[in-house]
């Protein structure tokens, strides 16, 4: 049995059965995107709150917008992966005023393109415009509904005088990372958009370029934003502890590497499990176990 099934309860029953026996509290649905910290915390937290007596639904969508809309219409709990200020500053102008922000959890969260350190002959974003065909004039971007992908594109490519010469391929996280993964192994140039915290920087060798003309703007924080009504629940411990939630870099990228470890997003279960019961001190931190 995984440790963290028993650290869960506080009489030393498993903390799944003893959710089983306790008085159903009601059911949180958190919406996600399959970013790999979004992933991480969502299934943390799904097995945080199940064991509590909480039934949780996790629903990925595609694009950070159909999140936001969701939890300013009620339809989503919780989104727990709002980078705030600039990242999503579309979205939050929107629809922050539909929804409540219970603060961040995570800091630094930063952008930027980044290749393998052993493609030398680039050191900073001014250096693309001189070098399009050693990355076939492409930057392998995320989702297109992305911030990133919309930073990259109206101010990334712009200022840095790469209209005409790069194109930003955007389809999707998995593509992008399938794209350095391949690249990497056979040691080809490749240009991506990446971003932090990301297990990617602890599995491959990888550097952003230098920035000089700040086009990627300050560094986010990490919050997480929940709908009106499920912020109005009489009795709501749940929200309180969500208010508690913090995480160190080094804390999160354990989070993400065990899962990766374990073999991916399929397999995030049985790693976060595990997690949970090797951080026992830091999750009563933030609710009791």
């Amino acid at each position: 049995m995984p440790a963290s099934l028993t650290a869960c309860g506080t009489d030393g029953e498993p903390g799944r059965a003893k959710a089983a026996a306790q008085k159903d509290r009601g059911t949180i649905t958190i919406g996600y995107v399959a970013w790999d910290e979004d992933i991480a915390v969502t299934e943390l937290w799904k097995q945080l709150l199940e064991s509590k007596g909480y039934q949780v639904d996790a629903v990925q969508k595609d694009a950070v917008p159909d999140l936001f809309r969701g939890v300013a219409e009620d339809r989503f709990d919780v989104f727990m992966d709002a980078w705030l200020p600039s990242v999503h500053t579309e979205q939050w102008a929107q629809y922050g005023g539909s929804m409540v922000d219970l603060g961040p959890w995570y800091e630094p969260g930063d952008l930027g393109l980044a290749v393998p350190d052993y493609v030398d002959e680039v050191e900073s974003l001014v250096d693309l415009p001189e070098h399009a065909d050693l990355f076939d004039g492409t930057i392998v971007g995320i989702e297109p509904t992305a911030g990133e992908t919309r930073t990259i594109d109206k101010s990334v490519i712009p200022e840095y005088g790469l209209t005409g010469r790069y194109r930003q391929k955007a389809k999707d996280t998995g593509t992008m990372l399938q794209a350095l993964d391949t690249a990497y192994a056979a040691k080809r140039p490749v240009l991506v958009s990446m971003w932090r915290p990301h297990w990617a920087f602890s599995k491959y060798d990888i550097r952003y370029l230098d920035d000089p003309a700040d086009a990627f703007g300050d560094p986010d924080k990490l919050h997480t934003v929940v709908s009106r009504k499920f912020h109005g629940r009489r009795d709501n411990e749940a929200l309180e502890w969500m208010r508690n939630f913090r995480v160190t870099p080094d804390q999160l990228q354990g989070l993400e590497a065990a899962i990766q470890d374990a073999g991916g997003a399929d397999h995030k279960t049985g790693a976060v499990e595990t997690w949970i019961g090797d951080n026992e001190p830091l999750v009563k931190q933030w609710l009791p176990i």
